[in-house]
């Protein structure tokens, strides 16, 4: 990395971007407006059809917004000739879900396709194609055509073109959604590898929860066209704001409970249980939070449900706990929690009679 790639501290800045196709009756972008740090990993997530994929082609040139202003790499894209736009986009790969190969090709030549469209000389194309393929642990693999190869040493062999013309800006579009788990988390370390060892900004769609804890930087949720929450990744994970950011994460964090008990359970107060979901991250997973919570206030707590896991580096568990239903134990206990970083959250109360 050059001291000019240093320079550049935004990678792409969009302002209002607005998108609507023909005959359509809403904006498939409606004023999108975000800053992509450089050397950073984004993930944009959010339901089909929330305009995650036309964003993507407007990052890529593949599709013109009708207003609003994209800066990629300190360029004003609307500024730039056709041929300036093509030069800007040597430096922008794309990595697509169906990876898009090509059959004849084998991966070394797949690799350096890219390069020779360029005028790049074979020989050098060549040599740079294999350090590339070394790069994603493919080494061995270079005459083998798409037919031969699994599903995960394809998706390499599309990271590894994508990169053939030193790229600074990776765009992934549901990259590793045809893929298994285990192979998308080896994409994902690579990713992971990638962006510390050269810098290269990664912009991901995905609706893959797990794709997002392990890798991003940054979120952004999309709905009806617009970004309606955005922040870094421990913000957004653990103390999401908007409705749509909770439901997508509910599968991440929430365990579900029991029929019997959500069927009984009552969203205002009553006598009996009430039922708190606390979830833990950094220095509050190592705490002995509970046991000073009965400690201090000699509580009676029942623990229904609970985890451990991870947000990259970060511990984070999540607890759902059961407690005889008291205002002013609540509110101790709510104290509690909050001094001590935990997020807690009340999930309804269960009457009295009712098992937890």
């Amino acid at each position: 990395m050059n001291a000019d790639d240093l320079a550049i501290t935004v990678a792409i800045n969009i302002t209002d971007l607005s998108k609507t196709y023909p005959g359509a009756t809403c904006p498939a972008l409606d004023k999108v407006s975000a800053v992509f740090e450089a050397r950073k990993i984004h993930s944009i997530i959010g339901l089909s059809g929330a305009g995650k994929s036309t964003l993507m082609r407007c990052l890529n040139l593949l599709e013109r917004p009708d207003s609003g202003h994209l800066t990629i790499l300190d360029k004003d894209v609307s500024m730039l000739s056709c041929l300036e736009q093509r030069h800007l986009l040597c430096q922008v790969g794309t990595i697509f879900q169906s990876v898009n190969l090509l059959a004849r090709l084998t991966a070394l030549g797949n690799v350096m396709l890219p390069q020779q469209w360029l005028g790049v000389p074979a020989k050098t194309a060549c040599l740079r194609a294999k350090e590339l393929l070394a790069q994603v642990g493919l080494t061995g693999f270079e005459d083998r055509y798409p037919a031969q190869l699994s599903g995960g040493q394809r998706q390499r062999v599309a990271i590894a073109r994508a990169l053939a013309n030193e790229a600074k800006i990776l765009l992934c579009d549901e990259f590793t959604s045809a893929l298994d788990p285990q192979t998308s988390l080896d994409i994902l370390a690579l990713l992971k590898n990638l962006n510390r060892d050269l810098g290269v900004t990664i912009i991901l769609i995905t609706h893959d929860m797990t794709v997002v804890r392990e890798i991003s930087d940054f979120v952004y949720v999309m709905e009806h066209g617009s970004f309606v929450e955005q922040g870094e990744l421990e913000q957004i994970l653990l103390h999401p704001q908007h409705p749509m950011t909770k439901k997508l994460l509910a599968s991440l964090f929430e365990k579900e409970l029991p029929n019997h008990i959500k069927d009984s359970l009552s969203e205002t107060p009553v006598v009996g249980d009430v039922l708190i979901r606390l979830l833990f991250s950094g220095k509050s997973s190592q705490e002995p939070v509970i046991a000073d919570l009965i400690k201090a206030h000699g509580i009676d707590l029942s623990i229904l449900a609970g985890n451990m896991d991870h947000l990259r580096q970060s511990v984070f568990g999540t607890l759902v706990l059961s407690a005889p239903y008291d205002l002013g134990s609540l509110e101790k206990m709510m104290t509690h929690f909050h001094k001590h970083g935990v997020v807690a959250e009340i999930l309804g109360y269960l009457p009295k009679g009712e098992s937890a």
